[in-house]
């Protein structure tokens, strides 16, 4: 739950993003991605079976996806195709913000960092995937306009919610 004007532009931010890749997933004619029990498989099948990252055969209770590009106002990633990729829990609860290519060094050396690097790097070319696509400016927007929309609107309801207690008590 929002419990800030930052929350709640946040939150816009990540819906924006959402919005955007189903869109560009369409644009680039693929299915929009969901995972559907399908396209998580497909996901599992282009990597292995197993995490991205660390290389941990995946099972239904350590399965979790990961953005590469993460879903915030700052980086810009969008839930699409090529930006996700199967992660096992641990590495997705561990990454955070950090930059995959950061984490996956962290994750692995030499050779097998390499091959790790370049699975994912063709993951993402397959799609098609860009990674800036120049939304800056309408995600700048976006967060500003999102706060300043809902903290009028709260506080248009909160004057209403006063002056309903306030009868309530039968105070002016």
């Amino acid at each position: 739950m929002a419990r800030s004007k930052s929350d709640i532009s946040n939150s816009g931010i990540r819906i924006f993003l959402q919005k955007v890749g189903e869109y560009y997933d369409e644009a680039r004619g693929l299915d929009n991605f969901r995972p559907t029990k399908k396209q998580r498989q497909r996901l599992l099948d282009f990597f292995d079976g197993c995490c991205a990252f660390c290389g941990r055969a995946m099972t239904d209770a350590n399965f979790s996806q990961d953005h590469l590009v993460p879903m915030n106002k700052d980086r810009l990633g969008l839930h699409a195709w090529g930006n996700v990729i199967p992660a096992c829990k641990e590495c997705n609860a561990e990454k955070l913000h950090d930059s995959w290519e950061d984490f996956l060094g962290k994750k692995s050396r030499g050779e097998t960092f390499a091959g790790r690097k370049k699975k994912i790097d063709s993951f993402v070319a397959e799609m098609r995937y860009e990674p800036d696509l120049g939304l800056e400016s309408f995600a700048g927007s976006l967060y500003h306009d999102v706060g300043e929309v809902a903290m009028t609107l709260i506080n248009l309801r909160y004057d209403q919610a006063k002056e309903a207690i306030q009868d309530s008590l039968g105070k002016d």
